[in-house]
């Protein structure tokens, strides 16, 4: 999503009030909830540890490098606290918002400017059919599986987030609550 704003470091993105806002819902509201906790670590902890790390402006980490191998990070980082929120439903607005960002990185910034992924072409081609109807960039089976891409509610915050994107961008997007 930084990447479509064109922003270049992680630190930029997180000084910016729709970032951070979007990565603090991300994790507080959709991502804690589904791990194991850990004692002595409370789980406000880690979002206020991951916030601040990234903005760190001593790191200069690139949104490029962060978006390298998106088609093997999604299944391992994200996808299972999606599959988690929807098995109790939970919210899973900001998750579908960040692979809809993804699938508009993929379909509309040109390949060569784009972080390398094993599974590159693959991602793209599924990306590209998305323009017509958002929802075929879930047919790919190797990144979601048969459970996500069959989810009459994922597929719709899914398209609710692509459509949003191509409304009004991505900042405006991620300062919403985008709720699901």
């Amino acid at each position: 999503l930084a990447a479509l704003a064109g922003v270049t470091y992680v630190d930029e993105a997180l000084a910016l009030p729709e970032v951070r806002s979007f990565l603090h819902r991300l994790l507080h509201d959709e991502a804690v909830p589904s791990l194991v906790p850990i004692p002595g670590h409370p789980p406000g902890g880690y979002v206020a540890s991951v916030l601040e790390r990234f903005a760190n402006t001593g790191v200069r980490d690139q949104i490029a490098r962060l978006c390298i191998d998106g088609s093997a990070k999604f299944p391992t980082f994200l996808l299972p606290t999606i599959t988690f929120q929807l098995d109790r439903d939970g919210p899973i607005g900001d998750g579908a918002l960040a692979l809809a960002g993804w699938a508009r990185y993929l379909a509309t910034v040109p390949p060569e400017r784009q972080a390398f992924d094993a599974a590159g072409d693959s991602a793209r081609r599924h990306a590209r059919r998305a323009m017509d109807e958002p929802t075929r960039f879930l047919d790919f089976a190797e990144v979601f599986p048969t459970s996500l891409r069959d989810n009459a509610r994922f597929r719709a915050a899914f398209a609710a987030a692509w459509q949003r994107l191509g409304d009004v961008g991505a900042l405006v997007t991620m300062g919403d609550a985008m709720g699901a």
